[in-house]
């Protein structure tokens, strides 16, 4: 996001606002502003908090945007916290997304960007588009300004639905009036004429022109086949274009890979389109399209109808595809033979007839797969995502098919694999074993352990290939649970609520506790920088949020050798390992670059090089920051106490300040107690190093005053 100058809210204002802490403004319109500020009530996570101050023809569009937003839940729609009124004062706090949006990203492309990098963005902002058409919605602003990219991810969210327009509902604008902008506007929009969802859809299609050509208005393209499709999609009529916005995303793509076609006749008269090089000819000489088919079944194939192919193995086996246009014909498909097999999720085609999982056990998704015994008949059916078939075979001999499917499909593998170690290394647990991965399709491997510790019954791990898929898959677990947004799982009411969790004030993923089958309790977290999901489950509430407290971080040494890898620039730079190096070795455990939060925290705006280490013999977290010269150091420190109180001596409410000297470096020594949480912390300052010192989360004030004696430096 932008930084501008400060927005129209003062201090009066904000005192209004007295969860949010102020940082920057982000943007600002005629209509409000977007700020950077901090939630006090989350642990000071950073926000993006929408602020208007109530006036007549604004309010009740903001308030409309507040719904919507609320409501929308998807990968690709920025997560909203929390939406209110105070006073005059309307505001919506969203999830801080570190980036840049589109439009910013086209200007330092000299406007123009590959056709991959294209598709895989406007693929994201589609999946968001045709989700909120689907709730009745139409966003109506569709451009690169309002498509955010977050930077170290590449993950793209769609945001800005301050015109979105409810079709069920009138709207707020008359008729004949134009929103929106012009230069990715539909033509109807621009008249202010009657509109649908093939709005968004015509917007998309400048959109994908802009990053293509480098600008909205030109009507070509790189490719004659690819102008068709963006032809398509800027039709006049409505009714011309395509009808979502993963339809034309999809052309685009087929477009592009589109190569030499060779027409020919199948045995039936039809005229059918395949590739030159992938047609063999089976018994009949019909021409069989058999890129799509298991390569162990192409030897004698033959073409039954235009899309259906039936081929046989080298001991006689047939297996018949057939072949869909799109994923959803797959999926009807795919259902239809699962009903009528009344075979329920659960088993293991690999190892005995009657399942119905995804496939391979581990490893990237390929497919689904069904298998069932009916009459003395084994009977498999299974379904192929990229190639888009669904191929069924039947034999009474259940074992040699079963390992033939197998060995043709990759769909088992020997345990453990590779992924399957990696993630028995995070895990907090003894006696793993492969589980089952229909909770979470897209993860590439999971196990079952028994948990370390005291209390839960199980504790399962999930491995993912991008931090996008697994925020997807988490996201939708929030959403099935309906969990109230910023609840401890401490004290939910109904064990029920989500919140972010950090490690040093450094945000490392998100927990959700809620109702498992059964009667049971679960706690679900990400850990993103190893790129899991952990579920435990139990049935004492404290006792399962008690062994997540202890074991979640386990093993704290990857996850801060990850999280430190993972920063942008790698920490930790020079400067920060030359503070490292004053840090005593005894304190100097799993440190990281401190996080925004936190070092706005303690030393306000005042430049500083920041690390923070934990946990200490005298607290949770420490953190080191060094100045450029002791009158930067100073100012960070803000006003002083009495200056009467040695902290040394324990003073009443471990509340006090003065001077201190000891091997050479003098400096000022506080010691302080928050009435609110009753938690202690320490602040001190080396005048000969320029490096002030704040510990949050203090242990008892003895072993506080004796870790700072004997270790806590700077040295």
């Amino acid at each position: 996001m932008e930084d501008t100058e400060d927005g129209y809210l003062d201090d009066v204002a904000w005192d209004r606002l007295p969860a949010y802490r102020r940082r920057a403004a982000l943007s600002e319109t005629n209509m409000s502003t977007v700020y950077l500020a901090e939630d006090r009530t989350h642990h000071d996570r950073l926000v993006a908090l929408k602020v208007q101050a109530s006036s007549p023809g604004l309010s009740e569009r903001f308030e409309r945007e507040s719904r919507i937003a609320v409501t929308l839940k998807h990968p690709n729609v920025v997560p909203v916290y929390a939406a209110g009124e105070i006073g005059e004062l309307r505001y919506l706090a969203m999830r801080y997304v570190q980036g840049r949006n589109l439009r910013q990203l086209l200007n330092e492309r000299d406007g123009v960007l590959s056709f991959q990098e294209t598709l895989r963005i406007v693929g994201q902002v589609a999946a968001a588009l045709d989700s909120t058409h689907a709730l009745g919605l139409i966003h109506r602003d569709v451009k690169p300004a309002n498509i955010m990219i977050e930077e170290g991810t590449g993950h793209v969210y769609l945001c800005d639905f301050g015109i979105a327009k409810d079709v069920g509902l009138t709207g707020l604008t008359a008729a004949g009036v134009f929103v929106g902008t012009p230069d990715y506007s539909s033509p109807e929009q621009v008249r202010g004429g009657t509109i649908d969802h093939r709005t968004d859809v015509y917007s998309l299609a400048v959109v994908i022109q802009h990053c293509l050509t480098g600008s909205p208005s030109t009507r070509l393209s790189a490719t004659p086949a690819v102008n068709r499709v963006l032809a398509k999609a800027f039709a006049p009529n409505p009714a011309d274009r395509y009808d979502s916005c993963a339809e034309l995303v999809n052309a685009l793509a087929t477009a592009r890979a589109r190569r030499t076609r060779a027409v020919t006749i199948t045995a039936v008269g039809v005229v059918a389109v395949v590739t030159a090089a992938s047609v063999l000819f089976g018994s009949n000489k019909t021409p069989v399209p058999v890129e799509r088919i298991p390569e162990a079944l192409r030897g004698d194939c033959t073409a039954t109808t235009p899309t259906t192919i039936a081929c046989h193995t080298g001991e006689g086996q047939e297996a018949v595809t057939d072949l869909f246009a799109d994923q959803a014909g797959v999926d009807q498909a795919y259902t239809r033979a699962v009903q009528a097999a009344g075979v329920t999720k659960g088993g293991d085609c690999t190892s005995g007839s009657g399942g119905e999982h995804r496939y391979p056990l581990t490893g990237k998704a390929k497919g689904r797969v069904l298998c069932y015994t009916r009459d003395g008949v084994t009977n498999v059916v299974w379904t192929d995502a990229a190639a888009r078939t669904v191929t069924r075979m039947e034999s009474r001999q259940d074992e040699p098919l079963l390992r033939a499917w197998t060995t043709w499909t990759g769909a088992a593998a020997a345990f453990p694999t590779e992924e399957e170690r990696a993630t028995i290394a995070v895990a907090s647990g003894a006696n793993c074993a492969r589980a089952n991965l229909d909770a979470f399709p897209t993860a590439v491997a999971a196990v079952t352990c028994t948990p370390l510790g005291m209390g839960p019954q199980q504790v399962s791990y999930y491995r993912f290939a991008s931090l996008p898929e697994l925020r997807g898959q988490f996201t939708g677990m929030v959403d099935e649970a309906k969990a109230p947004v910023g609840v401890s799982c401490a004290s939910a009411p109904g064990f029920l609520g989500t919140q972010r969790h950090d490690w040093l004030g450094t945000d490392i993923g998100q927990l959700l506790c809620r109702p498992a089958p059964n009667g049971a309790l679960s706690i679900a977290w990400t850990t993103e920088p190893l790129s899991i999901i952990g579920v435990v489950t139990g049935a004492d509430p404290r006792a399962v949020h008690g062994w997540w407290s202890q074991w979640h971080l386990a093993p704290l040494d990857r996850i801060v050798a990850a999280t430190n890898a993972q920063s942008s620039p790698p920490f930790p730079t020079a400067e920060e390992r030359k503070l490292l190096d004053h840090v005593p070795p005894a304190s100097r455990k799993h440190c990281v670059r401190t996080a925004p939060g936190l070092k706005w925290q303690d030393v306000a705006a005042v430049p500083a090089v920041g690390i923070a280490c934990g946990r200490t013999s005298g607290a949770e977290l420490v953190a080191y920051y060094q100045f450029q010269d002791v009158a930067a150091m100073r100012t960070s420190q803000g006003p002083g106490g009495s200056g009467d109180k040695d902290c040394r001596n324990f003073p009443e409410g471990f509340n006090g300040e003065s001077s201190y000297s000891r091997g050479g470096s003098t400096g000022s020594l506080r010691c302080y107690t928050y009435k609110e949480t009753g938690e202690r912390g320490m602040s001190w300052t080396d005048e000969r190093l320029a490096i002030r010192v704040v510990a949050h989360r203090g242990t008892s004030p003895v072993a506080m005053i004796d870790w700072w004696t004997h270790d806590a430096g700077p040295i």
